[in-house]
């Protein structure tokens, strides 16, 4: 299995799919309770998510019964991960330990919309990642002339999306391949109350690629 987001590595390029099958982990719900064994959370699509029905699936061990959880009776998951990583030219396989929470993406009258994502940084802007599905496919001429039905020819992919959120605010999306604006300028204006972080965005200290250390910064020299 690998890891969703490995961020001491190439933050936003690494794919990863382990939290969408069963993986070890310890799940702790809001009701205090904490469960020891297997889970899985749903990879949800690049454009759409489950209108804040997502649930987290638990088993103790393979052959356990499995449970349903919705997102909203989740304080966290700690999933253990494995992963391979090149060291001195040899495949070397490592374990790191991932927190996944839910993440608010849009308040609602009635109810709130949350999607489950990997915490990456913590604070004043918390930094949060998840894989999701995207469809790249299109509609093509059917066999039978101009009066045949066309047919759809799905291409789908998979991808990183970044996610920005300050304290008691929804998400917003920072990067994904599907943003057609540039970084510089979307960074820029998210952090636009931090003039000496904006500079050092604008002037390219700071890139995309530096995005985790872009929030570290902000929590650390900006928000007061």
């Amino acid at each position: 299995m690998k890891s969703v987001l490995i961020v001491s590595a190439i933050l936003f390029n690494s794919l990863v799919y382990s939290q969408y099958s069963w993986t070890p982990a310890v799940v702790s719900l809001k009701n205090g309770s904490v469960l020891t064994g297997e889970a899985k959370i749903p990879q949800v699509g690049a454009s759409f998510n489950f209108g804040g029905t997502e649930k987290l699936n638990f088993r103790t061990e393979k052959k356990a019964k499995k449970k349903k959880f919705k997102i909203q009776e989740v304080d966290h998951i700690l999933f253990t991960v494995t992963f391979k990583e090149r060291v001195n030219g040899k495949r070397i396989e490592k374990t790191e330990i991932e927190t996944y929470v839910p993440v608010l993406i849009k308040k609602r009258n009635t109810s709130t919309l949350l999607s489950f994502m990997q915490e990456v940084v913590q604070g004043k802007v918390s930094l949060y990642g998840r894989t999701v599905t995207q469809n790249s496919g299109a509609w093509m001429p059917g066999a039978g002339g101009v009066n045949a039905i066309p047919v759809f020819i799905g291409d789908w992919s998979q991808h990183n999306q970044l996610w920005v959120c300050r304290e008691g605010k929804e998400a917003e999306l920072i990067n994904h391949v599907s943003l057609f604006k540039g970084f510089k300028k979307r960074a820029s204006e998210y952090f636009g109350d931090c003039p000496s972080l904006v500079n050092k965005i604008e002037g390219r200290a700071l890139k995309k690629s530096d995005l985790k250390e872009i929030v570290e910064f902000f929590n650390s020299n900006c928000g007061g």
